[in-house]
């Protein structure tokens, strides 16, 4: 059902004019009735992980750029860099007089960046290494789905998302690597999904492909096949159970109303309840203390710190 539908047949069961549109319309309870059909799918979406909007990311960690550039102490500046086309401020930098954990803070011209902290040494013509370690979030997403982000080139789990503290203590302390890549959101979106260690040589592999699944806030289906997180038109589908947002609509409009509303509400909430228990599934309870039926867990997943052939 589209969202007129659902309106439609929500003021249907409450005593009131049927609208025959929503968005064009000025009639007051009509804005109204649309404006909490927009509220419920907004809350139901926030509060369960429905199967619907699950979706999957793919990071593809890109390799490290080998250049030159002359540094100078005490200097942020990195200069006569032969070309700084493609780097920005999601690139982490390594090199001679380069601290721990450097990256660039600005692009300043075509063979000229600044970086976020005073090199340490002065050296011209020495190597430099640039290596993007900061991705874009997707445009649509909400929320983490907890314990599904993977390194598929080494087939192990990350680690994180790491807090800031923890993210401080890797990238500022003595122990600064581990075996595995650790992983953080810092700052704002979209460019704010961040890894640990940088992909330079020697580190975790790149290219490679990092995984993890969402929540998408976009809980609307338009008619040319795209989404959005609100409606807006007569013609909009949430990507939601229909029954439930008529349920929704009804107590919502009584509770604005100041009519009696709870009975309407509880059977919203078990109906609600009763349909995200059966959503995409069941999974296996075992009683044993594996895992699951497969012989595999993080004991026996190559982590490539134990001797023998690889």
């Amino acid at each position: 059902m589209n969202i007129l539908q659902i309106v439609q047949t929500a003021a249907n069961e409450l005593g009131l004019v049927s609208p025959t549109t929503l968005v064009n319309s000025t009639d007051l309870q009509v804005i109204q009735l649309l404006a909490l059909a927009n509220r419920d799918c907004t809350s139901l979406y926030r509060d369960y992980d429905w199967t619907d909007l699950q979706e999957e990311h793919i990071v593809n960690v890109e390799a490290q750029a080998a250049t030159t550039g002359d540094v100078a102490l005490n200097s942020a500046l990195i200069l006569n860099i032969p070309s700084t086309a493609g780097l920005d401020t999601s690139w982490a930098v390594s090199g001679e007089g380069m601290p721990q954990a450097q990256r660039i803070a600005e692009v300043v011209d075509a063979t000229t960046v600044r970086c976020e902290m005073l090199s340490t040494a002065t050296a011209i013509g020495t190597e430099i290494l640039f290596a993007k370690d900061t991705y874009d979030l997707p445009t649509d997403f909400d929320r983490y789905i907890g314990q599904t982000w993977w390194d598929r080139t080494n087939h192990w789990r990350l680690i994180g998302p790491d807090s800031p503290q923890m993210d401080q203590y890797i990238r500022s302390g003595i122990f600064a690597t581990g075996p595995r890549r650790r992983f953080r959101q810092v700052g704002r979106k979209p460019n704010a999904w961040r890894i640990w260690p940088p992909p330079f040589a020697g580190g975790a592999p790149a290219p490679g492909a990092l995984v993890w699944e969402y929540i998408s806030k976009n809980w609307v289906l338009k008619v040319d096949g795209t989404t959005s997180d609100r409606m807006t038109t007569d013609t909009d589908t949430p990507l939601l159970d229909d029954q439930l947002v008529i349920m929704g609509v009804k107590w919502r409009m009584w509770q604005i109303k100041g009519f009696e509303y709870a009975a309407m509400q509880q059977e919203y909430l078990d109906a609600v309840n009763a349909k995200f228990a059966s959503d995409g599934g069941i999974p296996d309870l075992y009683l044993n203390r594996r895992s699951g039926p497969f012989l595999i867990s993080n004991g026996n997943v190559r982590d490539g710190n134990f001797p023998g052939p690889t």
